[in-house]
């Protein structure tokens, strides 16, 4: 399979999403930041400089490379405002595997419907570059992405990574997947 990436710009009915801008990044990664009570549910200490590290080198799997790596930033339509932040990895851990590596929206958007809007566009964009499967790794605390994800169709677990054992200072995440 030859490998296709998304559009660099793509849009809803309320949403436009495109590839991060340099200038940018200042603004991304404070909405970043704004999503680090989800340490909480996924036991990640939220990196200062994690936006900046995505544009220039990517979060990358293992052996991965930065040309299948992809940050964009959802704004609405109507005030241009950064509204949301999606990373993504093309053809992991397979070429036909799309896979989301991180998405949060503002938490002041959170539940009107634009994450599954901008979402069930991102599906269209990823079965017209020819992918059959959608992952996406979620917190196992993290219940509301839990519902999201799996309302979305991605309710196939391929696997449990994480701590063995469950207490209030342990984690684990879900890999949840959707066929195409």
């Amino acid at each position: 399979m030859e490998l296709t990436l998304i559009p660099s710009m793509w849009e809803t009915n309320q949403l436009i999403v495109r590839d991060l801008r340099k200038e940018e990044i200042e603004d991304v990664q404070a909405l970043y930041l704004q999503g680090s009570y989800l340490g909480e549910w996924d036991g990640r200490t939220y990196d200062s400089d994690y936006i900046t590290q995505c544009f220039t080198t990517g979060d990358l799997p293992p052996d991965g490379s930065k040309d299948h790596f992809k940050i964009q930033v959802l704004r609405m339509k109507e005030t241009n405002k950064i509204t949301g932040l999606l990373t993504t990895y093309h053809g992991h851990p397979s070429p036909e595997v799309f896979y989301i590596t991180y998405f949060y929206l503002d938490q002041r958007l959170q539940s009107q419907g634009l994450g599954r809007e901008a979402m069930e566009k991102l599906l269209q964009c990823v079965k017209e570059a020819n992918y059959t499967e959608i992952r996406a790794n979620v917190a196992i605390k993290n219940w509301p992405a839990l519902r999201f994800w799996t309302s979305l169709g991605l309710d196939r677990i391929q696997g449990v990574f994480g701590d063995r054992t469950h207490d209030s200072h342990s984690f684990a995440d879900i890999e949840l997947v959707k066929k195409l």
